[in-house]
C-alpha cells in the first residue's frame, strides 16, 4: 500500500529531539525497505528532557501550532519525501512547504503534534507507532493495585515510623479477581492493559464506538464485555481506567458528571493524557471521599503545581508523567516504527496508517 517508499528514491527529514537522535533515526529508515536518496537532520526541543517534555504538553494540549518548529526545517522542505520526527509540531505550514511530501512517519502514538486535516487534503499517509504501550499498560496494572492495596500510604506510613494497617479503603479492599475493571479506550495501550489484566481472572467491561472486534479476538480479549454507553461502564466498574486519545471532542470528557457516577468504593486512574478530565472535578470528590481514592501519572499541568490540591490527600497515588519512561521503550522507537512501515509495504498491514479512512491510496 506505500509502494511508492520503496519504488524510487525518498528523501529523508529526520527530526530528533533529547529523546531520540537523527542518527537512531537514520540507520533505522537505511534498514528498512524504504528506498533512501539522502537523509537530512533537524533538531526540535529544550537541551534538557524537561524543557522538551513542558514543549511537548504544550503541543499536546493545545495543538501543532502551540510550538515553533525547528527554524532550519525550511530548507529542507522544497525536495522532502518523507519526513521521520517523533514528537516535533507537524503543523499545516510545514506541510503546505513541502511540495512533493509523501508521508510523515512518527515515533509515537500521539498524533497532537500533527495537522491531520492538513494531510487528508493533501492525501498524506501518517504511520505511527506505539512504542510505549507495554510499559504504560504495566504502569496502569501497577496503579490498580497499588491504590486499592494503598501500597503508597502504607510505605509513607512506614517510612516515618509508624505501623498503620488503617486507611480510607480498608473496609472495602478487594483482590482484582473480585473486582469490574472498567477501561475507556480500547486502543493500543488499551488492549495491553486488558491482556495483562486475564491473569487475574477479573470482569473487564469497555467502552470505546471504534472497538475493533476482529483485533480483540487476535489478542484473546474476546471475554472483554463491550458496553455501548460509557455511563454504564463508569457506574459499574471498581476501577475506572482512561485509554483514550485527546483530541477536541475528549478534552475535560471526564468531569464531574462522570465523577458522580462512579461507586463510592471504586478507584479512579488516569495513565493517559491530563486533558481528558476536570482535576477540579476529581480534587473535589477526593476530598469528600465521594470515591475511593486515584491515581494519577498525567496532569493538565505538568509538571505539578506544589500548591495543586491534590497534594496532601490521603486517597491518592501520584507520579510525575513517568508511565512510558523505560530505557528500552523510546529509544528503540525508530526501529519499532520503521517495522510497521514494512509490513505495511510487505503485506498490505495498514494498523499503523493513522489517518487511513481519511486518505485514498
Amino acid at each position: 500500500m506505500l509502494d511508492f517508499l520503496k519504488e524510487k528514491p525518498m528523501n529523508i527529514v529526520c527530526i530528533e529531539d533529547v529523546f531520540v537522535t537523527a542518527s537512531e533515526m537514520e540507520n533505522s529508515i537505511r534498514n528498512s525497505k524504504v528506498n533512501v536518496n539522502k537523509v537530512s537532520s533537524v533538531f526540535w526541543g529544550s537541551d534538557t528532557k524537561n524543557g522538551t517534555q513542558k514543549m511537548l504538553l504544550n503541543v499536546e494540549t493545545h495543538g501543532p501550532e502551540a510550538e515553533p518548529y525547528p527554524e532550519d526545517l525550511e530548507k529542507y522542505l522544497g525536495d522532502c519525501d518523507v519526513l521521520l520526527t517523533h514528537i516535533a509540531p507537524i503543523p499545516s505550514a510545514v506541510i503546505e512547504k513541502a511540495p512533493q511530501l509523501k508521508a510523515i512517519l512518527t515515533c509515537r502514538g500521539g498524533l497532537e503534534h500533527i495537522d491531520l486535516k492538513k494531510c487528508a487534503e493533501r492525501n498524506i499517509p501518517v504511520v505511527n507507532v506505539i512504542r510505549n504501550a507495554i510499559p504504560v499498560a504495566e504502569m496502569t496494572i501497577g496503579f490498580m493495585i497499588g491504590i486499592s492495596r494503598c501500597f503508597g500510604f502504607a510505605h509513607y506510613e512506614m517510612m516515618n515510623g509508624r505501623w498503620n494497617r488503617d486507611f480510607p479503603n480498608s473496609g472495602f479492599s478487594m483482590t482484582l479477581s473480585n473486582m469490574k475493571i472498567g477501561l475507556i479506550g480500547l486502543g493500543n495501550i488499551g488492549i495491553e492493559v486488558a491482556k495483562r489484566l486475564k491473569p487475574f481472572e477479573c470482569e473487564i467491561l469497555a467502552y470505546d464506538p471504534f472497538a475493533d472486534k476482529k483485533r480483540l479476538e487476535r489478542n484473546g480479549l474476546d471475554n472483554i464485555k463491550l458496553i455501548e454507553k460509557m455511563d454504564d461502564v463508569i457506574s459499574q466498574a471498581d476501577i475506572v481506567s482512561l485509554h483514550m486519545r485527546l483530541v477536541p471532542e475528549t478534552e475535560k470528557i471526564f468531569d464531574a458528571r462522570c465523577f458522580s457516577l462512579m461507586k463510592p468504593t471504586a478507584y479512579f486512574v488516569n495513565t493517559a493524557r491530563g486533558g481528558l478530565m476536570d482535576y477540579d472535578a476529581l480534587i473535589d470528590v477526593l476530598k469528600r471521599h465521594a470515591i475511593a481514592g486515584a491515581a494519577l501519572d498525567v496532569y493538565n499541568s505538568e509538571p505539578l503545581d506544589p500548591d495543586s490540591g491534590l497534594i496532601g490527600l490521603d486517597n491518592v497515588l501520584l507520579t510525575p508523567h513517568i508511565g512510558g519512561q523505560t530505557e528500552d521503550a523510546i529509544p528503540k522507537a525508530p526501529r519499532l516504527l520503521m517495522k510497521e512501515v514494512d509490513k505495511i509495504i510487505e503485506n498490505n498491514i495498514t494498523e499503523r496508517i493513522a489517518n487511513l479512512k481519511d486518505i485514498k491510496l
